[in-house]
């Protein structure tokens, strides 16, 4: 049986692709921060879980899922998602050290993080 062919090398993302996820990432945080809910939530952590499978790594992607797990680990005590002043500023500092990272991530890499992360939560109910 023959393997499927696996491309080895790494397609640089453009700058459209680059400004249009840097896009999404911020009004997906600013969303958060603003209006504050589950769906919300669930959409950065998302774009978050991506940025991770495809492997950023580092202090601002640190900094983004440790600020979510509180928020996270605050809605289960209290059951209602809420984010501290001090959890905004964080968000904030931690996307916009992520976007200037995200031209440094190959958009093959990525667009497959997304699609794992998807069916990940397909299959979970998320």
């Amino acid at each position: 049986m023959r393997r499927q062919f696996q491309p080895k090398a790494n397609i640089p993302m453009v700058t459209e692709t680059h400004r249009r996820l840097a896009l999404e990432l911020r009004m997906s945080g600013e969303s958060l921060i603003a209006r504050p809910s589950v769906e919300a939530f669930n959409q950065l952590s998302k774009m978050f879980a991506a940025l991770c499978n495809a492997g950023m790594a580092g202090e601002a992607i640190d900094l983004a899922t440790g600020t979510m797990s509180d928020i996270c680990d605050r809605y289960e005590r209290v059951g209602k998602i809420g984010v501290k002043d001090c959890e905004s500023v964080q968000l904030r500092l931690a996307i916009a050290r992520i976007d200037g990272r995200l031209a440094l991530l190959p958009v093959n890499k990525f667009l497959k993080a997304v699609a794992e992360v998807e069916v990940f939560c397909a299959t979970v109910g998320a």
